[in-house]
């Protein structure tokens, strides 16, 4: 039961300023059915300190009002950030959607097919990025035709292979595979779409000295590769060119920016793992015998030049207007790490769907 006085309190609510108040029931302990209603009371009146409806003395800084204020606006920004972020994935959602709805028939049936080869090339292989269908289907859409870019390389380590096979090239059988069916397949995917090919296998030297062939014995290589495009009847559909003499006009320069201050756009980890590659690559299969210095050279030389091929290849100056080409390459894709430097979504055209070093005389060579 309450005590006598509560009524009169309850009708005088603007005396309650700094006073303290406790209800007893007739144990002398505070009825839980009390509390709820000093509870729902102390709601009703313009709250400053201990959400009671009573002034908080030992709070004098900031009162519940203001706390309640601050907190309010605050869950007001996060909601409307919030609600900002969720309309912008929405409508990039929806954009997306738009264009995948938009795209040609043939686009569809190519990009499925490319889809599926690159699931079975290899293990973690990259993903094909939405980029390749916008630009395939613009051309489709524009009748231009899709180019394509795939380096060959032509390195050292052709010259163990030439010895190998009795002085002289003979086609291995990664080779014979990639002129022999998956070339021929992916071009009749794309012509029976209604596509039109710009397709180009370049020879590409090494950046390095120490990489590199004597040209008599290049010409050799290359030789072979072209008599064994035209045993396939690929001549008319594949543009076989010199990187250095027939897109350059000369030897690949390395990116000053890169060579001048190397640790400042390279990482320690980045550089780590390309020279454990390279130094693998010279000792086993180009039989160089190198001092480690020699080999730090050599590969700060190397990413500088592929950093700047890469800028390159999407510059004004390129063979392709603004980068508008697939890269469909003999290498895994991890090797176009260092073209992203600064040409930050080179990766996003490449296309990886053909089997790897074909020229190597490995398992299956």
């Amino acid at each position: 039961m309450f005590l006598k006085g509560f009524t009169g309190w309850h009708r005088s609510f603007g005396g309650m300023g700094s006073h303290r108040f406790f209800f007893l029931s007739e144990e002398r302990k505070l009825s839980s059915h009390l509390l709820v209603a000093i509870a729902q009371f102390g709601r009703a009146f313009p709250c400053e300190g201990n959400g009671w409806g009573f002034k908080s003395p030992w709070r004098p800084n900031m009162s519940y009002r203001s706390r309640k204020r601050k907190k309010s606006k605050l869950n007001r920004l996060k909601f409307f950030v919030g609600l900002s972020l969720v309309k912008l994935f929405n409508k990039n959602k929806q954009t997306t959607r738009r264009k995948k709805a938009m795209r040609l028939p043939g686009t569809k049936k190519v990009m499925e097919f490319l889809r599926a080869r690159n699931r079975i090339i290899r293990r973690n292989n990259l993903r094909i990025n939405e980029w390749v269908d916008d630009y395939v289907n613009g051309c489709l859409n524009n009748g231009e035709p899709v180019n394509i870019l795939t380096q060959w390389c032509i390195s050292k380590d052709l010259e163990e292979r030439f010895e190998r096979q009795g002085n002289t090239f003979i086609p291995a059988k990664k080779e014979r595979k990639f002129f022999g069916s998956e070339l021929p397949q992916i071009i009749s995917v794309f012509i029976e779409n209604g596509f039109r090919l710009n397709w180009w296998i370049t020879f590409n030297r090494s950046y390095l000295d120490s990489g590199r062939i004597s040209r008599e014995l290049e010409e050799k290589y290359k030789r072979m590769v072209m008599d064994l495009a035209q045993e396939f009847l690929l001549a008319e559909n594949v543009l076989f060119l010199d990187w250095e003499t027939d897109v350059l006009g000369g030897r690949p320069a390395p990116d000053k920016r890169i060579l001048n201050n190397f640790e400042q756009y390279i990482t320690q980890g980045a550089f780590k793992i390309e020279f454990q590659r390279h130094s693998n690559w010279a000792k086993k299969e180009a039989g160089l015998n190198q001092t480690e210095e020699e080999l730090r050279r050599d590969v700060r030389f190397q990413i500088a030049c592929e950093v700047e091929e890469g800028n390159f290849l999407l510059s004004k100056k390129s063979p392709f207007p603004s980068g508008e080409f697939l890269l469909i390459p003999l290498e895994v894709p991890e090797r176009y790490d260092f073209f992203t430097v600064f040409a930050k979504d080179f990766k996003q055209r490449i296309v990886s769907v053909l089997v790897s070093y074909p020229w190597r005389m490995g398992e299956g060579g």
